[in-house]
């Protein structure tokens, strides 16, 4: 279809008609400008939808390849507890596993060396000894300022028996609400080690762990260690698993 131009269509128009075409609509639009302006509803489900509210909270999204902090709260008391070794202790191997638990945002140090806490809030740092007393030191710190100290004098004294031997944890006669145990002692690295009639491994300083599973009650554990010249060190000790 052919196009017909708008002016050639009003041929009969003079340049004063088309003057005042122009001054009555001018006048109809009231001399303001025609420009668009939208109005946006903050309170409209459309616009709510498309333009939500930025979050205040905080994004609980893991960053990539950052490691969350621990979750603790930071205005509870901190605590620190040393399960090993006892106060006052005597052992006859120049080693000693130092064993306790505290809170999982702390940071511990024995005797000055830095200790990695585990998820639960446990800690283990096996510690080499002098001939005689032995000070072990704790310390636990939070980024808040909290500080918690345990200390345990342990002496070492070499003994006369032909296969040094020493029972770290547990105590005799502990209460425990947790099916399983850790036990730990120390002995000659070249001995060889039972817990209940299983074998267990020793490391260099002659200290040797393993877990042991509970029943309900009272539980006997027997540790028993012994050498290519035939000497035999054990200590049975009891344990009451109360769930």
């Amino acid at each position: 279809m052919e196009r017909i131009p708008l002016i050639g269509s009003l041929p009969a128009l003079s340049m004063t008609g088309v003057i005042l075409i122009l001054m009555l609509l001018l006048a109809a639009c009231g001399g303001e400008s025609t420009s668009f302006s939208p109005t946006i509803d903050p309170t409209s489900t459309a616009v709510a939808t498309q333009f939500p509210p930025p979050s205040t909270t905080g994004s609980s999204t893991p960053i990539p390849g950052s490691t969350l902090p621990p979750t603790a709260d930071p205005a509870s008391p901190l605590r620190l507890e040393l399960l090993a070794p006892d106060d006052g202790a005597g052992v006859e191997v120049d080693a000693v596993r130092v064993m306790g638990k505290t809170r999982i945002d702390a940071a511990v140090g024995v005797n000055g060396t830095p200790v990695e806490i585990s998820a639960d809030g446990s800690f283990q740092h096996d510690l080499v000894l002098e001939n005689g007393p032995n000070l072990v030191e704790v310390i636990a710190t939070t980024l808040s300022g909290q500080t918690a100290t345990q200390e345990a004098a342990v002496f070492f004294i070499s003994t006369a028996a032909g296969l040094p031997f020493t029972l770290l944890y547990p105590p005799d006669s502990l209460t425990v609400s947790e099916p399983e145990i850790l036990v730990v002692g120390s002995t000659s690295p070249d001995a060889v080690v039972g817990v209940d009639g299983t074998p267990v491994d020793i490391n260099g300083l002659g200290i040797f762990s393993t877990t042991v599973t509970l029943e309900e009650g009272g539980n006997f554990i027997e540790v028993l260690a012994t050498d290519i010249d035939e000497n035999v060190r054990f200590q049975t000790v009891a344990v009451f698993y109360l769930p």
